[in-house]
């Protein structure tokens, strides 16, 4: 069954919102998390995180399907269309941000844990983590502004 098209406009909205609030949640927590020393880092970063890696990827790649398919469900209708592809192009960036700086860090912080023992550069992966999610707020705020954006320029 296809779902209507508001329930979908909610679905992708409910799913995007989600998805950026987790990036937010980073974004808030860069500051703080540049002060701690390196071993509450690495305490904080392999506990508290562990359901954002289970949910997070959900809500990511679902937030990107529903989004696609509202677009192409809009396709033919003016304004609304290319803002909803503006949102999904920033969805899909803030993933490909996440692949390219995030997932690399994860590994590290990942060697790290096993090891118990700090990396020298450990600055600097801590420093990648925290800006790079921080840079995937910003776009799914874009995102997230666009999609919203395309339900009021239909209404």
């Amino acid at each position: 069954m296809i779902p209507s098209l508001k329930s979908l406009r909610l679905l992708a909205i409910v799913l995007a919102a989600l998805a950026m609030g987790m990036h937010l949640a980073h974004a808030l927590e860069l500051l703080p998390k540049r002060q701690w020393a390196p071993e509450l880092y690495l305490a904080v970063q392999s506990t508290l995180y562990r359901l954002f890696g289970i949910i997070g990827p959900v809500l990511e790649i679902g937030a990107l399907i529903a989004v696609l398919c509202l677009g192409f469900r809009l396709r033919k209708q003016g304004v609304a269309s290319p803002l909803v592809f503006s949102s999904a192009a920033a969805i899909a960036l803030a993933l490909l941000v996440w692949a390219t700086a995030v997932l690399p860090a994860n590994m590290q912080l990942a060697a790290w844990q096993a090891s118990g023992v700090a990396p020298a550069d450990w600055m600097r992966w801590r420093d990648q983590w925290q800006f790079a999610q921080a840079f995937i707020f910003v776009l799914h705020l874009a995102g997230f502004t666009a999609l919203v954006a395309s339900v009021a320029s239909d209404t």
